[in-house]
């Protein structure tokens, strides 16, 4: 019996410059912030009930119940501190090798940073074992970075909070992952989903690790001549705990127009997609990014003039939109420092969850090389024709092609005295 259907060509296995395909892809309201931060202990049956402070922390005091004073003073101590004591990191992002080029860093800015201004930190060196470090996640249960090197076919899982020459505390590469374009840990489920060989998101063991882990399931391609699953270079891969979806941008088949996919968790084989966003809000699409507290769905979108230049946007959706959705609302325009020259790409989008930003990259494929990297900061809740808060330039984002920003948190001073920041309703 025959295996799935593959693809039999891809633009991203050629060894071009991963331009549209890299990323994949636009409105504003106000976002009302009900949201409040707790320091949670990292086991949740250690929160302290008795201190009453609405940033609570939980202590390791070796009991459940009410804390003793001097407990409680200890709370609203480290409560001060933590925001007395400055942000160290707040957004990351790598890249992919030009020719020639392995080890590509991974660099993180800290929140006075911007510019041209040097990374905070950065994670570099042979030890890392990367090709690529295009797309990573942060796990925040294990403060964990879940790293995509494309070129390298492997999932390396890094300290979050490392810098340096750092070997990966695991490697998950079979040979049927391939080369990888994304990941989301789920780790409520212990899983991890991927996108695996250019066209299936496939789920993987959290913890897995070496080149003999086998795939939980796969949910195949769908760009053949069986096309049950829609799925045909799917990029951008986000998870919805919400609804217990994945979510990728892909194009369809023939028209390249650009959609948004959503798959069960669970799914596996041919299997039909959930739903899918179309139409003309989702037109030019690049990259999506979540963010689970607003249930809001953010996609990076483009409009190619004819003199070749580029109009962009992020339209904002809620995660449940499905079909010829129209977004809340759209960040675009002449403020936005959007809009790129001819010869410029969108790479990909990211949500910051902890300083509450979206994030947006692009660069060239032109000789200047690195001097055309930009990474573009607004607040979530920014609307219409907003100004950034902040604009990245330059090879100080890394030597490479550009990857996609993510965020860590700025508060990992309070991570070495054993606290978590969350963000509850």
């Amino acid at each position: 019996m025959s295996g799935p259907e593959l693809p039999k060509s891809n633009a991203w296995s050629s060894g071009s410059v991963p331009e549209p395909a890299l990323a994949r892809p636009p409105p504003a309201r106000q976002i009302p912030r009900k949201s409040r931060l707790k320091f949670l202990y990292p086991n949740p049956g250690l929160v302290n009930p008795g201190c009453g402070f609405r940033h609570r922390i939980a202590l390791w005091a070796g009991t459940t119940g009410t804390p003793p004073m001097r407990t409680c003073l200890l709370s609203a101590f480290l409560a001060i501190l933590a925001f007395a004591l400055p942000a160290r990191a707040d957004m990351g992002i790598g890249g992919i090798a030009r020719a020639g080029q392995t080890n590509l860093p991974l660099r993180i800015f800290g929140p006075n940073v911007d510019g041209t201004g040097a990374a905070s930190w950065e994670m570099s060196g042979p030890a890392m074992g990367t090709v690529d470090t295009m797309w990573v996640t942060y796990e925040p249960n294990e403060r964990l970075l879940y790293l995509s090197d494309f070129y390298g076919r492997a999932i390396r899982v890094y300290p979050a909070f490392a810098t340096g020459n750092v070997a990966p505390l695991r490697v998950i590469n079979p040979p049927v992952l391939s080369q990888t374009r994304a990941n989301a840990p789920v780790f409520a489920h212990d899983e991890l989903g991927v996108i695996t060989t250019n066209c299936c998101i496939a789920t993987y063991p959290l913890h897995g690790n070496g080149d003999a882990v086998s795939p939980v399931r796969t949910i195949l391609w769908g760009g053949g001549s069986n096309q049950t699953t829609q799925l045909n270079s799917p990029g951008s891969l986000t998870y919805l705990p919400g609804t217990d979806e994945y979510a990728v941008i892909d194009f369809e088949p023939g028209t390249n127009a650009s959609r948004v996919i959503f798959h069960a968790r669970t799914a596996s084989g041919y299997t039909a997609p959930t739903r899918m966003m179309t139409g003309n809000g989702v037109a030019g699409g690049v990259a999506i990014a979540h963010d689970p507290r607003t249930h809001l769905l953010y996609v990076l979108g483009k409009t190619t003039l004819a003199d070749l230049s580029l109009i962009g946007r992020v339209a904002v959706f809620p995660d449940t939109a499905s079909g010829a959705a129209v977004p809340l609302y759209t960040i675009a325009g002449g403020l936005t420092r959007l809009n790129r020259p001819a010869g410029h790409y969108f790479i990909g989008i990211g949500h910051d969850p902890y300083e509450r930003r979206i994030m947006v990259s692009s660069s060239s494929a032109s000789s200047n090389g690195a001097a055309d990297h930009r990474v573009i900061v607004f607040n979530e809740d920014a609307a219409y024709n907003a100004v950034p808060l902040r604009d990245f330039s330059g090879e100080t984002l890394g030597p490479g092609y550009l990857g996609t920003p993510f965020g860590v948190p700025s508060w990992d001073v309070i991570y070495r005295n054993g606290f978590e920041p969350q963000f509850v309703d």
